[in-house]
């Protein structure tokens, strides 16, 4: 996944996440490769990176110890829904 300025690429290893600066101009540069964080990550790649650089990803749970969530609630548009929900007439 690239950065918000697209000079440095993020991927996963595993469950390190990984970070590498990269130019294109005057030629195609990549830098040495970089630990960012590691954790417990659900796996598939599923995760982005928000245009501040934070990143969103799901933890990686067990049933038996009550981490896995029993559903995900994803809000679209909340903005508009906040503005329905505390309309003031």
């Amino acid at each position: 996944m690239w950065s918000a300025s697209g000079r440095e690429l993020f991927y996963l290893n595993g469950q390190k996440v990984m970070a590498v600066d990269v130019e294109t101009e005057p030629e195609l540069r990549v830098g040495r490769p970089r630990l960012l964080f590691e954790g417990s990550y659900r796996p598939g790649n599923q995760y982005d990176v928000a245009l501040d650089g934070r990143f969103v990803m799901l933890e990686q749970g067990s049933p038996s110890d009550g981490t896995v969530p029993a559903e995900l609630i994803l809000v679209q548009n909340w903005f508009e829904e906040l503005k329905r929900l505390v309309r003031m007439d």
